[in-house]
């Protein structure tokens, strides 16, 4: 697994029929429940030894929990596969966003027709979205944790679908189908490179360097006059499940966010707002050149994210399909359209778990 690259899975398991959620930037929990009485699961885990909370630190070990240490896409297969064949139905990734997307990847290949497995989350990056959301927190004792609730059938799920997109390349230039739970595109590749490029070497992580981030992307805009150019957008065209862009193919847009995370996706808010079900992708679009900033930062302060006012739209579907030149942002890192037409597509949903 490249470094650059360590992170990914899914998980299907028997569904009910989905349910529409109203969704008004306030947190939800409907989808989150804790079962009792079940049989003790098998647990595996899959330790990225380059996240940042586990450089230079030994690896989670438990009695009766296999531990892979994958540094390759074809190591981390072949670890899930030794899983699957010891029927393991928990994986849990200690790692940050990106492991959790190389594992999600990787699953389907790995486990075949076999039920897949439930996820859960060790925290270990820098930024670790996913976890937030789904996941438990970054302690060393977080896997004793794990195993102590999944023992006393009291772990907590949350159900999310996982995201596919389809027509890029990795940043080595090999084309990929990455399964992740968020992708961006214009000003969120921007901000996401200006994070990781100098908000992280400065010390910040999490919570933090995405509010710093988020401050210098907009003190840039407001006070310098927007020198990136990110309220100008780039040529990206969107459509909705097949429903054409009415804004043409030559269509620009400012920001593009797509995600399966629902709740706390920037500084404990959410840029989401409408209703969708449960299998589908959320997205929000800004219109180019992009208007109402303040506006649309104070609606997402008070939790009222449709109050942002002409041009931000939000919206949910199961396909998206895009036409675009420039790179995105999959679960922190940079891939690149193949041939301009990039198809992200909402796939079965997958049981988180945790303590």
């Amino acid at each position: 697994m490249n470094p650059v690259t360590a992170r990914a899975s899914e998980t299907a398991l028997k569904q009910p029929e989905p349910k529409r959620v109203e969704h008004e930037g306030v947190r939800l929990r409907a989808d989150v429940e804790r079962r009792s009485g079940v049989q003790t699961p098998k647990i595996g885990v899959i330790y990225n030894p380059k996240s940042a909370a586990n450089l230079g630190k030994s690896p989670l070990r438990a009695i009766g929990v296999a531990c892979g240490r994958p540094t390759t896409r074809t190591e981390l297969l072949a670890v899930l596969r030794g899983f699957a064949d010891a029927e393991v139905n928990i994986v849990a990734v200690s790692g940050g966003d990106g492991t959790i997307r190389e594992v999600l990847t990787a699953i389907p290949q790995a486990y075949g027709d076999q039920p897949h497995p439930a996820i859960a989350i060790l925290a270990a990056g820098r930024t670790d979205l996913i976890a937030g959301e789904v996941g438990s927190s970054g302690r060393r004792d977080e896997l004793a944790r794990l195993l102590a609730s999944a023992k006393a059938g009291e772990l907590r799920h949350t159900r999310r679908p996982v995201l596919r997109v389809e027509g890029v390349m990795d940043a080595d230039g090999n084309a990929v189908t990455p399964r992740g739970m968020l992708m961006g595109a214009a000003a969120f590749a921007y901000g996401t490179e200006l994070c990781q490029t100098e908000v992280h070497a400065d010390g910040a992580s999490h919570a933090t360097a995405i509010g710093i981030t988020v401050a210098r992307v907009v003190g840039r805009i407001l006070f310098k006059g927007d020198p990136d150019g990110l309220l100008k957008g780039e040529p990206l065209s969107l459509s909705a499940d097949g429903r054409s862009d009415e804004k043409g193919l030559d269509a620009s847009r400012s920001l593009l966010l797509v995600s399966t995370l629902r709740e706390r996706l920037v500084l404990g808010r959410t840029p989401f707002f409408g209703d969708y079900t449960e299998d589908q992708l959320q997205y929000v679009e800004v219109d180019a050149p992009a208007k109402g900033l303040p506006r649309a930062l104070g609606s997402m302060v008070v939790r009222k994210p449709w109050l942002a006012g002409p041009g931000w739209n939000a919206g949910s579907a199961k396909t998206l399909d895009l036409q675009m030149q420039r790179s995105m942002i999959i679960d922190g890192e940079i891939f690149r359209p193949v041939d301009g037409r990039v198809r992200v597509t909402a796939d079965p949903v997958v049981d988180f778990v945790a303590p």
